[in-house]
């Protein structure tokens, strides 16, 4: 009786262990991480505190869950919000969840939310800081095919930034997102207003198949402007040792979509027509014939294996009447390459 009691008790003790040691674990597996900041000089200083509230999304790979709370020193904010991300501050010590940077270019600092972090992408959610109402609005959610008043329902999707990047002189917002080595989609946005995210311009680079890269950028605001839209091949899109041209048509659709008003003007000289090429080389093929006197937007000099082609962006409706599939499809400009003898300087 007694080796039964005592059997019974040790029985007890240890699922007394078990179940103290699960308690515990479920504890730390929901973490926490805590920041602090300004959402502007003249507020009062704001504790951002992460939690996993141990939820998951019903997707089929679930999200966790996580909430931050937010907390001004005299009580004047006490917040909270919740959004999905595949980290988790029980088990990601190093990588901050929560950062302040002011996205909107308002003057106040709005909530980048980390989402996933990788070996080279970092995603992050977001949630702009209301200047009127004093207090963050909810976690952004966009989705445009549904009217104005449900684009920020929880039909919505979580709109998610990679590796985003401001740049406060063009008021735009970079989210660049390269898949691997070869391929990428970066968007630049822009805020409607002040709180309303849109895509400004798009530049895409994609696999077009039997060895060929295509790209393609956009504009898109209030209707789709292709600036260009072309496919060549990958041993020179990427060359020998993984650059080739690929550097260079970065800046270009940088210049297109941040060079505004200083983009250099030139015009064709010294010859009665030139061709466009469409790669920096003399046997490449023509995508227009431009006449003397005719003007270019300069995106990248000195390009090319000697240095001598120049990139530009030639504009159709500038110099010509538009066919009516130019302006249904939006394609109103061409960018290739011309030689630089046969450009000077537009006074």
């Amino acid at each position: 009786m007694r080796k039964k009691f005592f059997f019974g008790m040790l029985l007890l003790l240890v699922l007394c262990i078990v179940a103290t040691a699960a308690a515990e674990d479920r504890t730390a597996a929901v973490g926490s991480s805590t920041y602090t900041g300004l959402v502007y000089s003249d507020l009062p200083e704001l504790t951002l505190t992460v939690t996993d509230t141990g939820e998951k999304t019903d997707a089929p790979i679930g999200r966790n869950i996580l909430q931050v709370k937010l907390e001004m020193r005299d009580g004047s904010l006490c917040q909270s919000l919740t959004w999905e991300s595949r980290e988790s501050p029980a088990f990601e010590r190093i990588v901050p969840f929560a950062r302040l940077t002011d996205l909107n270019f308002d003057g106040y600092n709005d909530l980048l939310l980390l989402v996933a972090q990788g070996a080279q992408n970092v995603y992050y959610a977001f949630s702009l800081w209301d200047v009127e109402e004093k207090h963050f609005r909810p976690v952004h959610r966009d989705c445009v095919w549904l009217r104005e008043e449900a684009r920020f329902s929880d039909e919505a999707v979580q709109i998610e930034l990679c590796n985003p990047e401001l740049f406060p002189e063009q008021q735009m917002l970079l989210s660049a997102d390269p898949d691997g080595f070869y391929y990428t989609r970066e968007i630049f946005y822009m805020f409607d207003g002040t709180y309303h995210l849109a895509p400004k311009y798009i530049w895409d680079v994609y696999p077009a198949g039997d060895g060929m890269i295509g790209e393609i950028m956009m504009e898109s605001m209030t209707q789709l402007r292709f600036l260009w839209d072309e496919q060549y091949p990958e041993e020179w899109y990427y060359g020998q040792d993984g650059m080739g041209a690929s550097g260079e048509r970065r800046k270009a659709a940088h210049q297109a979509a941040l060079g505004g008003s200083a983009q250099k003007r030139m015009r064709v000289a010294n010859v009665d027509w030139v061709n466009l090429r469409k790669q920096d080389r003399k046997d490449s093929p023509s995508l227009a014939k431009i006449n003397n006197g005719e003007n270019v937007t300069v995106l990248v000099d000195a390009c090319g294996s000697e240095n001598g082609w120049v990139r530009v962006l030639y504009s159709l409706d500038e110099h010509h009447t538009l066919t009516q599939d130019e302006y249904d499809t939006g394609r109103t400009t061409l960018t290739g390459y011309i030689w630089h003898s046969f450009l000077e300087p537009v006074q």
